[in-house]
């Protein structure tokens, strides 16, 4: 299938990231120990501005909490943490590192949570080596599906065709979870390797058709399949189940425009606007639909609307295509803030990154 250029950059990298927040972040943030109740505080504080996202605050708090003398293999990795959605990955390679260095103790799920940051930092800081080194010490200690998906998102990465085919295929024996199949889908998808991905596809569509319920996932992977007639009867079952639910909306959006059925596309949009229901989802969908037809002007109107309402859950898709639109406008300066904005406020997402990147380079 292909996805259009502002679709494939949003999908792009989403099945790490999906992996790295759904696996680690429900562990983070755990005392390990007893210390004062001063220290004790003091650590809190430093998580709530860390799981806040005032990055910078947790970075100074942390400090301090390493300067305290306790619990210190805790806050070099809040410290780590707080540097890597800072993006200054050279110091939170270090500061991680420091955390396994100072553990009391053994605690393989500390250790493995703080190993899986670092690997993420160390890619991110360019050392693919290092951070294939840390995925296969680990899964020498245990298999695990999740790590051998990230492994083999890096040989992708890599072109090691032979190497990532054999780490997804390990993965999806371990596991039957048909976000895993998706994800890997998605690598290969991000690497013009639709057809590579399709088998898991396959596997992940026996997941999802064998719940009776379940319409959006199915929507998905058949949307991912082009089977879009099938994609959109799930959907429109889904969004019939949940009448609030913004993804579903999106979705069929773009199984519409796929289907090249902008006008029905638009339709279902405006009637969301009109019923005062997942209104800035439906203006993101609006301006996917401008961008379809490059009609950049009214796609920006769109996405500004959508910002109007403040919906946390839709502007994220809102922002990134907001810098898309300027990019088609040829106002590199804006798109360049608007991206550089955008990083800050999502500073795990990989698409938006890359985007960053590349418009530095304008």
């Amino acid at each position: 299938m292909r996805l259009s250029k502002a679709e494939t950059k949003k999908r792009f990298f989403s099945g790490f990231r999906a992996v790295l927040t759904a696996g680690l972040l429900a562990a983070a943030l755990s005392l390990a120990g007893c210390g004062s109740p001063e220290a004790r505080a003091m650590y809190e504080q430093a998580a709530k501005s860390l799981t806040d996202g005032d990055y910078a605050a947790a970075e100074k708090q942390f400090g301090e909490v390493i300067a305290a003398g306790e619990y210190v293999s805790e806050s070099y990795r809040g410290l780590g943490l707080s540097q890597m959605y800072l993006q200054n990955f050279a110091e939170a390679c270090i500061n991680l590192e420091k955390s396994l260095l100072y553990m009391e103790g053994e605690n393989k799920s500390f250790e493995q949570d703080v190993n899986l940051y670092l690997a993420y930092c160390r890619e991110r800081h360019g050392e693919k080596e290092k951070a294939m080194e840390i995925y296969s010490e680990l899964l020498q200690e245990k298999e695990d599906p999740n790590i051998y998906f990230l492994r083999g998102k890096l040989y992708v990465e890599e072109e090691n065709t032979e190497a990532a085919a054999a780490d997804f295929d390990k993965a999806s024996e371990l596991s039957n979870d048909y976000d895993l199949f998706i994800n890997i889908y998605e690598v290969y998808a991000g690497h013009g390797k639709n057809y590579d991905g399709s088998a898991y596809l396959e596997k992940a569509l026996q997941v999802v058709n064998s719940s009776e319920t379940d319409y959006y996932n199915k929507g998905l992977v058949y949307y991912y399949l082009q089977e879009y007639e099938n994609a959109k009867d799930n959907l429109i079952q889904a969004m019939n189940e949940n009448p609030d639910d913004g993804k579903a909306i999106l979705l069929l959006g773009r199984v519409y425009l796929s289907m090249n059925d902008l006008a029905d596309a638009r339709a279902m949009f405006n009637e969301h606007i009109v019923n005062d229901t997942n209104v800035a989802a439906a203006y993101d969908g609006l301006a996917m639909c401008d961008i379809a037809e490059e009609n950049y002007e009214s796609a920006l109107a769109n996405v500004q609307a959508g910002l109007a309402r403040g919906n946390l859950e839709a502007n994220k898709g809102l922002r990134f295509n907001e810098i898309i639109v300027y990019e088609h406008l040829k106002d590199w300066e804006t798109a360049k803030q608007k991206a550089a904005d955008y990083v800050l406020m999502y500073p795990l997402d990989e698409a938006g990154m890359r985007e960053n990147q590349f418009l530095s380079t304008r």
